[in-house]
């Protein structure tokens, strides 16, 4: 059944990155791309997704899961107000494949115009290379769902992975109301496992994984549980 209202969704499709950056917040990339059936064993309970981020590593090296995504929404009827994709701007980037993906995903989006950027957009930070930053600006810059991220002055960062620098980085709970309204971030990771932060380190989303993505209902229903308990007692 069809069940979820989700504000925030984050699914981390892959930890493989072509580049090696001394900001990343994940850690030294891996050699891992999603199950597929992880995708699908968490969209099947979703009914509407406010914003879907797609993310990783690097995106770009995935298309397989980007298309499984929007072959799993349309499948079950999900509606996604707008998806999200922060590419490095390397030459993945500008394949035919991921821009033939990321045209799908602006398509089946109800929400064309978005006010705090675009669908697809590119890192323009001092850490990554400029020459692969003109060479993908020249090449999306005339699809409507691309624009750059706006953080070549100045980037947000959290002190996680390799970034020595930035803000601490708390996590926060996720819990169900009963609306069937997930409150926070629902994130799911490469391997699986069902997480409220999805801008940890890989190392710190082990520790902080709540379930894997086939008890995800389960896990939510505890949550609704225990805070309809918690108010009988207050």
């Amino acid at each position: 059944m069809k069940e979820l209202y989700i504000k925030n969704l984050c699914i981390e499709i892959t930890r493989r990155c072509n580049m090696r950056c001394t900001h990343c917040m994940r850690g030294d990339a891996e050699s891992v791309d999603i199950p597929l059936k992880h995708i699908s064993n968490l969209l099947r309970h979703v009914r509407h997704i406010h914003h879907f981020n797609i993310t990783g590593g690097e995106p770009s090296l995935n298309v397989r899961a980007i298309r499984h995504i929007l072959e799993r929404v349309r499948a079950y009827g999900i509606t996604v107000n707008d998806f999200y994709i922060v590419t490095n701007g390397s030459a993945t980037s500008r394949s035919e494949e991921f821009i033939e993906a990321c045209a799908a995903l602006y398509e089946y989006q109800e929400e064309k115009e978005q006010d705090s950027g675009h669908m697809l957009e590119m890192s323009d930070d001092r850490f990554h290379d400029p020459a692969e930053h003109a060479a993908t600006l020249a090449a999306l810059s005339p699809y409507p769902f691309f624009g750059v991220r706006g953080q070549a002055e100045r980037i947000f960062l959290f002190r996680e992975g390799r970034s020595t620098e930035g803000f601490p980085n708390p996590v926060h709970g996720i819990y169900l109301t009963e609306e069937n309204y997930v409150y926070g971030d629902l994130c799911l990771n490469a391997e699986g496992m069902v997480l409220s932060n999805g801008d940890l380190s890989y190392a710190r989303q082990r520790e902080h994984a709540l379930c894997p993505c086939g008890k995800l209902m389960q896990y939510l229903r505890m949550t609704l549980k225990k805070r309809q308990k918690e108010r009988l007692y207050e």
